[in-house]
């Protein structure tokens, strides 16, 4: 392990040396200001990158990046607020997976994970959980608006009910993604990266409300559930004893760590004043009392993990890091043989030649043991086969992985291509998006129950600039006498939940379903109860 880290140390001296001779672009005083405090923020000082945030020169920013500072200041602030509730959890074990395939390592069903494309999602490449027995899936896929969103079907037999946004309180102009149900069906989880939140996908509960019959605002799970860093696929096994998520936080973005928590059924929430006491509580580190721990819980046929599960999982880990080294080796000597086809001056050519030879001269001993520990690999794997455990060399369908004096995770088959019929959408959008907005010729609503979506309000009238495109537009003065914009006609409040990502991205955020009766304003809640 010490040759390992002498040797990612050399490769940064290397790819750094190198970079020295290079012209390397400006960076502003508010370009260093923003990174410093982009820096801070990932650590969870929140307050020292609000006030980074707050020192740099707005003004002198141009309008989208200004927009992000804004953004990024809210992000801050928001993670400062959430540190008054967080929650302390038991960590029984967390495994570093591939983002390719982490989600296989949930004790779900086996083959209920299906690729895409598939009937019901053709473009977010995203895997979709849906067990053959469940007659209710809960999705994510592109909305109209082409941001990832929360969509529901149903199975009516021998068709499936055309798909339907979730609510419009799970709706944002960001991505929502990996929704995943209580056992008691009662909370949906999902990732949110477009909702109230400190940055990247944060984890949200949102609770079903039997009279509503809808899902309730969703609420942030905040610290330690969520972080700055990318945390998704949130669930609770059917036990009642652990609740599982995903999160990058400790880690590159192409894997991920699954913690497994003991599950509460009411988090105790406090504030942490201390930014020690928010790290350790945010890093997540498993509780070394085998008492608290059952593994026979998560391993596939009860299988206990033993010394060759426990081999296996270091001699893997070994690997990982060998193959992480060897192949940021090879970028530099990319890069170095790059610069010495493009090398003209003989001194550059010598010292670029002599660095290249080390460089290659360093990466046999790697190679060499790495082909070493992956004989170490199918060693242990062949104890596996003889005692009936397949591991990742196998069919992978029951690859066993943990340690025995914690939690153990087993690897879950992925199912086929998803064979289901779909019924369509009859409606269409009542909309257009123009080069130029314009307003409606007439306001006057048809009789019957209606759904518009309300674009804004204001105390002056608005011209066509104002419209964003929108066409076209009915003005209505209120009783307060303000003026309100709407656009679109609908018989049913799903088609209008449909469209409302649009109007919002379009950048009118605070857009919103209204109902009418008879030309007359009624409650939404009222008008889906008719409905």
């Amino acid at each position: 392990m010490r040759r390992l880290v002498l040797a990612i140390f050399f490769t940064l001296v290397s790819a750094g040396s190198l970079l020295l001779g290079q012209d390397l672009p400006a960076v502003s005083q508010q370009e260093r200001l923003i990174a410093r405090a982009d820096s801070l923020h990932r650590a969870c000082r929140f307050q020292e990158a609000l006030n980074l945030y707050l020192s740099v020169p707005g003004a002198q920013l141009s309008a989208p990046d200004r927009k992000k500072l804004y953004a990024k200041m809210a992000a801050s602030q928001n993670g400062l607020n959430m540190t008054e509730f967080c929650a302390d959890p038991h960590v029984v074990a967390c495994q570093r997976f591939s983002r390719k395939d982490f989600f296989l390592y949930y004790p779900l069903k086996p083959q209920g994970w299906h690729p895409s494309p598939n009937p019901l999602d053709s473009l977010s490449g995203l895997p979709l959980y849906a067990p053959k027995e469940n007659d209710l899936i809960y999705y994510s896929a592109l909305d109209r608006a082409g941001c990832l969103s929360l969509f529901y079907t149903e199975d009516l037999d021998s068709l499936w009910r055309a798909p339907r946004l979730a609510g419009e309180s799970l709706l944002s102009t960001g991505n929502e993604i990996f929704p995943m149900l209580s056992p008691d069906g009662r909370t949906l989880y999902f990732a949110s990266d477009g909702l109230f939140g400190m940055g990247g996908f944060d984890l949200y509960a949102s609770t079903w409300d039997d009279e509503t019959g809808s899902w309730g605002t969703p609420v942030n799970l905040g610290f330690p559930f969520s972080s700055p860093a990318d945390d998704y696929l949130l669930m609770d096994t059917e036990d009642g004893k652990y609740t599982l998520f995903a999160s990058n936080r400790a880690c590159s973005a192409d894997s991920v760590y699954i913690y497994v928590l003991e599950h509460e059924p009411s988090w105790d929430r406090n504030p942490v004043r201390r930014y020690e006491d928010l790290q350790r509580i945010v890093s997540l580190q498993p509780v070394k009392d085998p008492s608290r721990i059952d593994n026979t819980a998560a391993l596939a046929d009860n299988r206990q993990g033993n010394a060759n599960t426990r081999l296996y999982m270091r001699k893997m880990e070994e690997a990982r890091v060998l193959r992480d080294s060897i192949y940021r080796h090879e970028r530099v000597l990319d890069a170095l043989r790059k610069s010495l086809s493009q090398a003209t001056e003989s001194e550059v050519t010598a010292l670029l030649s002599e660095r290249i030879q080390e460089k290659e001269k360093t990466l046999e001993p790697l190679r060499a043991l790495l082909e070493e520990t992956n004989l170490e690999i199918r060693l242990v794997e062949q104890s596996f086969l003889q005692s009936g455990v397949v591991s990742a060399s196998g069919s992978g369908d029951r690859e066993v992985v943990g340690a025995g004096l914690s939690y153990t995770f087993s690897k879950k088959p992925m199912g086929g291509k998803l064979k289901m019929k779909v019924a369509r959408h009859a409606s269409r959008s009542s909309f257009r998006i123009m080069p130029v907005g314009r307003f409606a010729t007439d306001n006057t609503l048809p009789p019957g129950l209606v759904y518009q979506i309300e674009v804004f309000s204001s105390p002056r009238h608005a011209d066509v600039d104002d419209l964003h495109g929108l066409s076209p537009v009915n003005e209505r003065l209120s009783p307060q006498l303000r003026y309100t914009y709407s656009v679109g006609l609908y018989a049913r409040y799903a088609d209008a939940l449909l469209d409302l990502n649009t109007v919002r991205s379009l950048g009118f955020p605070d857009a919103r379903i209204v109902a009418y009766r008879e030309g007359r304003s009624i409650p939404v809640r009222v008008a889906r109860q008719e409905e």
